[in-house]
């Protein structure tokens, strides 16, 4: 029963904490999806998510996990051709396994984890073989690292590919300007910078992904991102009943982030928050798992020097709060602390000397 549940401070890198005026929003009303109203929420939405992500291009929502959005870019921009997948951690990997199961052409390009792909060796990889589409992940949520998409996208498009972005852990948080960076598929679940609840994948789609889109066969039925945008532009409907409690949470936090604290506020926040984490494990003398000029600003990954993980898991536990060990096989070795959504600094200092004084 949900009365036995311990609800603890989700210091993990998503899903996060979502504050009590977002959850209140789940509690309205379910609306018919096929009305007006549902027409006129969908589209005050993505005007907003527009807004959001400094683009005109298309949005397209999908009542899944950010994992059905990657498997929708892999089925949608991927033909003949193939894709570069370019790995430098655990959910870049995730991506070249969707493209391998969906029976597309995939190459990996590796870059070693707690790095991030330059123009030169992006540009050697792509002057081998022609591909349909690129793959990066914007900020590789495993490794703490932040893709400098600003300073490779160019590389992507001379060589005539589609450049497809995983923002999942990013967006909302780290700067992003799709139109300006020539992004042509870039997605994100609500779950983390956005501090909403989990359950809804956003994107925007660019005119050459969805003129590529067209001619492919075998899209699938759930993600395809002709039907998708038919729908939308169809009095901003959904070809399947979307996650209506989710799309009010929605609405309420784009309007509180576009016309109150503002986009380039929230980077910004996110950006100190991301400073004083990093100082605070250089002194401790703790390492930074990522290389610092490529480091996330939503969630910093440290490696544990004689940090007994588990064991502080379960103490910060007792402290009333969930904390984020390594990811995958870096488990025990490193340690994440996600400060994104609508976390403040001081909410960050305060945990970070509750680890403090359970790791003297």
């Amino acid at each position: 029963m949900i009365e036995n549940i311990k609800f603890l401070d989700l210091f993990i890198p998503g899903p996060v904490n979502v504050s009590k005026d977002c959850r209140e929003k789940m509690i309205l009303p379910i609306i018919a999806h096929r009305s007006p109203e549902m027409g006129n929420l969908h589209k005050d939405i993505t005007s907003y998510l527009q807004k959001l992500l400094f683009t005109q291009n298309d949005i397209i929502m999908s009542t899944s996990s950010s994992t059905g959005y990657m498997e929708a870019a892999i089925r949608n921009c991927v033909g003949e051709k193939g894709v570069l997948n370019v790995i430098n951690g655990a959910f870049a990997e995730r991506w070249y396994d969707i493209a391998k199961a969906n029976g597309k052409e995939a190459d990996m390009l590796e870059i070693p984890w707690g790095k991030a792909v330059d123009r030169k060796t992006l540009n050697e990889a792509l002057d081998q073989k022609e591909y349909d589409a690129v793959c990066i992940t914007h900020n590789e949520t495993s490794t703490g690292v932040m893709t400098p998409l600003k300073d490779i996208y160019k590389t992507v498009k001379d060589h005539n590919c589609l450049l497809l972005v995983d923002s999942v852990s990013g967006a909302g948080g780290i700067e992003a300007r799709i139109d300006d960076w020539e992004i042509d598929v870039f997605f994100f679940g609500l779950q983390k910078c956005m501090a909403l609840s989990p359950g809804l994948a956003v994107g925007s789609v660019s005119k050459q992904a969805l003129e590529k889109a067209v001619t492919i066969p075998n899209r699938g039925l759930y993600f395809d991102f002709i039907d998708l945008k038919k729908y939308h532009d169809k009095n901003g409907m959904q070809p399947a009943t979307p996650v209506i409690p989710i799309y009010y949470q929605l609405q309420y936090q784009l309007h509180k982030i576009i016309d109150e604290e503002g986009i380039e506020n929230r980077w910004a926040r996110h950006t100190i928050m991301a400073d004083y984490t990093r100082n605070w494990a250089k002194n401790k003398g703790l390492s930074l798992f990522a290389d610092e000029h490529v480091a996330s600003n939503t969630v910093t990954c440290i490696e544990s020097k004689g940090i007994h993980v588990s064991k502080l898991k379960a103490d910060l536990m007792k402290k009333g709060y969930f904390f984020s060990e390594g990811y995958g096989k870096f488990k025990e070795s490193n340690f994440r602390i996600a400060h994104m959504g609508d976390r403040t600094l001081e909410e960050v200092k305060k945990y970070l000397k509750t680890i403090d004084d359970l790791t003297q």
